[in-house]
């Protein structure tokens, strides 16, 4: 589902800078390099805003995720929408434009994405 569209979503993006058939090597792997490195980020500013931020001043919007839900959504949810926010602007903006700049934005908004989509798998 959502990680096919993801790839098909780089695949789209090269497909249609390779003109002449060239390969943007550097870009593909700034675009990847990226992606892994944003992930592994997302990781490290979750734990800190969850202990920092979360438990802390924003407490009164993070503590529905520790009751028992009512309904299909929560306050909590907000973070998630915080997150999403950055991320949609670095794949809109990395995917209609060329070059390298907006290869590397194109990365970190997949990585920011793709550490939401197993976020929300795997802890929720």
């Amino acid at each position: 589902g959502i990680t096919s569209m993801a790839v098909l979503a780089c695949y789209y993006r090269f497909y249609w800078q390779m003109e002449g058939g060239e390969v943007p090597l550097l870009e593909m792997f700034g675009t990847f390099s990226l992606s892994v490195g944003a992930a592994v980020g997302m990781e490290f500013w979750a734990r800190w805003a969850h202990r920092a931020l979360w438990h802390a001043s924003l407490w009164h919007m993070h503590e529905s995720h520790h009751r028992p839900r009512e309904g299909p959504f929560e306050l909590n949810d907000v973070f998630a929408i915080i997150n999403a926010v950055p991320a949609i602007g670095l794949l809109y903006y990395g995917f209609f434009n060329k070059g390298l700049f907006p290869g590397l934005c194109f990365g970190a908004g997949l990585g920011i994405t793709v550490f939401g989509m197993a976020y929300m798998f795997v802890h929720d």
